[in-house]
Order: structure tokens, then sequence, then C-alpha cells
């Protein structure tokens, strides 16, 4: 064997190809440094742009009235409209009214008294109760964001009058 292919190298080289690479590697680590900083500005700049624009503000705060309204509305429903609709006639709860298609694996001769009860013993049903309540709720709610509206447009329709007499009476 001959020493002819192998190449011994010093330790200056060594040193000097070391500092090198550890250069290059500060120098990479420093331009991605700023590269992710100036991104994450940019990203930054423009979501905050685009958040506080203020169409979006007014569609937040609208977001957030609509889902109280709703809730209102569906207590209303629930609350009080069912109990009523309950009163006058079904004698049950009205999510409580559907019809057995297919019975489940556990109970033979006996009937489902509530709709959870086939559910859990893999009945299959036509939940007609179920629709009637959401029906009902569909109905309320826009029968109230309706005459909730109209109001709103009233009175601001009265006070654009309102504006309007005292600007013509100033001048």
């Amino acid at each position: 064997m001959s020493t002819n292919n192998y190449r011994f190298v010093d330790n200056e080289s060594i040193n000097n190809t070391l500092n090198k690479i550890t250069n290059d590697i500060d120098n990479m680590t420093t331009i991605i440094e700023n590269n992710v900083h100036t991104n994450i500005e940019e990203f930054y700049v423009g979501w905050k742009k685009f958040v506080f624009k203020e169409n979006i503000i007014n569609i937040a705060v609208g977001m957030i009235i609509a889902h109280s309204f709703k809730n209102t509305v569906n207590s209303m429903v629930i609350d009080l409209i069912m109990p009523i609709i309950i009163g006058l006639g079904v004698g049950t709860n009205v999510e409580n009214l559907f019809v057995v298609l297919k019975r489940g694996e556990n109970i033979k001769n006996r009937t489902y008294i509530t709709l959870k009860e086939a559910k859990e013993d893999g009945a299959v049903t036509f939940n007609y109760g179920l629709f009637i309540n959401i029906f009902f709720d569909l109905i309320f709610v826009t029968l109230c964001l309706y005459t909730a509206l109209r109001a709103t447009y009233k009175i601001k329709s009265n006070l654009n009058k309102k504006i309007m007499k005292k600007r013509l009476s100033n001048n």
C-alpha cells in the first residue's frame, strides 16, 4: 500500500476551512433571520390592515349581535311558544314526536317513549317533531328579525327627517 493515495492536510488548513464554513453559516443564518423577520412584519401589517377595516369590525359586531338575537329567539320558541303548543293538544315535548321506521335491536315488544330512547336502541326514526321545532324557530327568528329591522329603519328615518328639518330651519 502506497501513501500516495492519501492527502495529508495541516491543522492550519483545517482551521481555515472550518472558519470559512462557520462564517458562511453565520451569514446564511443572518439572511434567513432577516427574511423571516421581514415576512412576519409584512404579514402583521397586512393582517392589521385587514382586521381593523371598518367593514370587518361592523361584520364582527353584527355577528355577535346576531348570535345573541338567535339565542333570544330560540329561547322564546323553546321556552314560551312550544309549551303553549304542547298545552293545546300535543301533550308531549314536540322534539319527541317521531315515527319508528325500523325497530332497534334491544326492545322487542315495547314502544319507545322518547326519541333519545329510540336512538340509543339503534332504531331508525322519522323525526317530524324536530322538524316542527326547527321550523317554528325559523319562522320566529325571521319574524323577530324583520320586526327589529323595520323598527330600526323607522327610527333611523325619523332621525334623518329631524336632522334635515333642523338643517333647513338653520338656513
